[in-house]
């Protein structure tokens, strides 16, 4: 019979044994070379380690805190932050992840995030805390170049609308000027009588409407922040709608909208700004005409009254409704779904702060393909516009709701 070979020897094994005590010795040089942030105390809070890359990044050096007190040693440099939170994990011996500022090598402060957790001897008992993390001031400075690309994005988005919002009603009081002064040289000349025609008045007409919808717009541009303060009035809801709706003609020609009244009989009077009522009437029509399809469509104007002290109004339309991801978004000023050139995104926005000035609430609901609607509920009383002349008052802190 065969003699048996001997068995063969884990080559494995024999080059992990000899490794093994220094294994230890490995983990400190990784801890101090590593380009993660690290630190360690003891559970009183003596500094046992102090990384390289901590070094770099907040000018501390690690030998010079060695055995030091962590809270009293980052103290001396304005902080105390991380030993404040590496003393709680000590006493809790439950991780936590924090951000923490610390001092800059630069002299600025610096931010970093961390994991801190109890180190644990092989008995399972925390002997120390250690805390591993990176540093937050590249990413810090990113985001604020981030933060800036979009506000530069959103000046050019708002320049677009102002210029398309003023060139149109400018061009028109340009043609409308210049055909009046044009008659009025011949009139001076003696080539034709001095006198006004049916044409000349509507040209002055055409003049004063483009004006005022400049003035309109730049009024806009202010009030999305806080409504101006006008004189409070009572007034019958239903007649500043059909005021209101008598400027929205051309828009909602242009849209090619049906629009339908439902306007509720013997509604209460409500006190309230006209002018700011009748701004929320036009932009939200003007709203609502902007969301119909190419081939139109339509828009319903309801008023009503809750029987509890409220009127309010109500614009439907039956366009392709608001896509659910920007439903968060439709009250922020300067969003807008709409092609560049057809709206910088301040109407709702203005419409929102002027009913929460008077106390109000609105709100929406849309289907994706089925429409809007905006709902807007007023006071009947003046308390809720008590303030409505105040810088910057909204005259409420509610926040808007939205119906889903």
């Amino acid at each position: 019979m065969p003699a048996r070979k001997p068995k063969a020897t884990s080559t494995k094994a024999t080059r992990v044994e000899p490794a093994r005590p220094n294994l230890a010795t490995g983990l400190v040089q990784m801890m101090a070379e590593a380009d993660v942030l690290i630190a360690m105390t003891d559970l009183d809070g003596r500094v046992v380690a102090w990384n390289r890359a901590l070094t770099e990044l907040t000018g501390c050096v690690g030998s010079d805190g060695a055995g030091k007190n962590l809270s009293q040693w980052l103290t001396a440099f304005g902080v105390r932050d991380l030993a404040d939170i590496m003393g709680q994990v000590a006493t809790s011996r439950e991780p936590l992840r924090c951000e923490v500022r610390l001092p800059g090598a630069s002299g600025s402060m610096a931010a970093a995030a961390f994991n801190v957790f109890p180190v644990r001897g092989e008995d399972g008992v925390p002997v120390a805390v250690m805390a591993a993390g990176h540093d937050l001031t590249a990413m810090r400075a990113l985001q604020s170049q981030v933060l800036h690309a979009e506000k530069l994005a959103t000046v050019g988005q708002i320049a677009a609308g102002v210029a398309h919002e003023i060139n149109n009603p400018l061009t028109s009081v340009q043609m409308c000027v210049e055909a009046v002064l044009r008659k009025a040289d011949f009139a001076t000349a003696g080539r034709v009588p001095n006198l006004f025609e049916v044409t000349d008045v509507e040209r002055l007409k055409k003049i004063r409407e483009g004006a005022e919808r400049i003035r309109k717009f730049s009024r806009d541009l202010t009030t999305y922040a806080r409504p101006s303060g006008r004189e409070i009035e009572e007034v019958n809801l239903n007649e500043v709608v059909e005021h209101a709706l008598s400027f929205c003609e051309h828009v909602l020609y242009e849209a090619k909208a049906d629009l339908t009244r439902a306007l509720a009989s013997d509604l209460p009077r409500v006190r309230v700004v006209r002018d700011h009522i009748m701004q929320v009437v036009t932009n939200l029509v003007s709203n609502a005409a902007q969301a119909l399809a190419d081939e139109g469509g339509r828009i319903v104007v309801r008023t009503f009254s809750d029987g509890s002290g409220r009127v309010g109004l109500a614009v439907s339309d039956d366009g392709e409704g608001i896509r659910e991801e920007d439903r968060e978004r439709v009250f922020e000023p300067f969003f807008t779904t709409k092609p560049a050139g057809r709206g910088t995104g301040l109407g709702l926005p203005v419409v929102r702060n002027i009913v929460l000035a008077h106390g109000g609430d609105i709100t929406f609901e849309s289907k994706p393909g089925g429409g809007t609607t905006f709902t807007v509920s007023l006071p009947l009383g003046s308390g809720g516009i008590a303030n409505i002349g105040s810088p910057g008052s909204t005259g409420s802190n509610k926040a808007e709701k939205q119906t889903r």
